[in-house]
């Protein structure tokens, strides 16, 4: 039989001339006794229980507290290992900017050796046509002199030659 406070509230005992009957009461008080065995022994496993739960939630709490402290732990280090690698590719970005600025200087260097040697060539062979335009010039005038004696001598022989053709006609 399972009590309940209710019903030991509601108990009643048949009164006899002695007193309440003893069996009954005793019945009764045994069938109490038995419930407080019962819940004694549940109250004790329920506290076990509890006990339990709370060290696994000591358990839980200390493994989050590890995991935080692990992950805080990587947090720091990743921020340690980006910062390193930031470092490092600012100092590779610096590197390559100024081997590009020496590239661009020697290029510049080059390029402009390279047009002061095509001015002096080109001066050169501007200076070189200029010899050429000066001799053609100088043969083409001896030319047109050569010219200018051939017709004139040209002439004379011509003339030379009517003269001739002239006496010879008169002389026949």
């Amino acid at each position: 039989m399972h009590v309940s406070p209710e019903m030991i509230r509601e108990q009643r005992f048949k009164v006899r001339v002695s007193g309440f009957d003893k069996n009954e009461v005793t019945a009764f008080l045994l069938d109490i006794a038995e419930d407080m065995d019962k819940l004694i022994e549940e109250n004790r496993q329920l506290k076990g229980e509890v006990e339990t739960m709370k060290r696994r939630q000591k358990d839980l709490e200390d493994l989050f507290l590890s995991v935080k402290q692990f992950s805080d732990e990587k947090m720091k280090r990743a921020d340690v290992d980006a910062r390193v690698i930031l470092a490092d590719a600012e100092k590779k970005a610096a590197e390559i900017q100024r081997v590009s600025n020496q590239k661009v200087a020697e290029t510049e260097q080059k390029a402009h050796e390279a047009l002061s040697q095509a001015s002096q060539r080109a001066r050169e062979i501007l200076k070189e046509a200029e010899r050429a335009k000066a001799e053609l010039e100088r043969g083409l005038t001896d030319l047109v002199d050569k010219k200018e004696t051939l017709f004139s001598e040209l002439k004379a022989v011509l003339e030379s030659y009517q003269g001739w053709i002239r006496d010879q006609g008169h002389a026949d």
